[in-house]
């Protein structure tokens, strides 16, 4: 599953941390240990502009961060409830996107993946 974005709360950031555009994939096999769980917003379609995020919903769960080589893999925890946005950001989410194509975020690779 595609997510254009994941916001982690944060005690510095007031808004939390968000990264984006992720990949989900399936989750891992072994144990969990729930002592490092989180909890995760994800968007998974949304636009920015004029400063607005405009999207359909949000999921929110739990869940634990695993790190393998140069990849980050999440496995949620909890179930996961869904929060319809506001009529104003659906309305302009559809009209966003049916004015402007669609654009895949690519990222930029650093130093340390070659």
């Amino acid at each position: 599953m595609d997510v254009d974005e994941m916001t982690v709360p944060s005690p510095d950031l007031p808004a939390g941390l968000s990264f984006g555009p992720v990949t989900l994939e399936s989750a891992m096999e072994g144990a969990v240990d729930t002592r490092d769980e989180l909890p995760v917003t994800l968007t998974p379609r949304c636009r920015q502009f004029l400063g607005v995020r405009w999207y359909l919903e949000e999921y929110q769960t739990r869940g634990v961060f695993h790190l393998k080589r140069d990849q980050v893999f999440f496995t949620p925890t909890a179930a996961v409830s869904i929060k319809r946005a506001v009529w104003w950001r659906r309305v302009g989410y559809r009209l966003f996107t049916c004015l402007t194509p669609r654009t895949r975020r690519h990222r930029e690779h650093a130093a340390l993946d070659r």
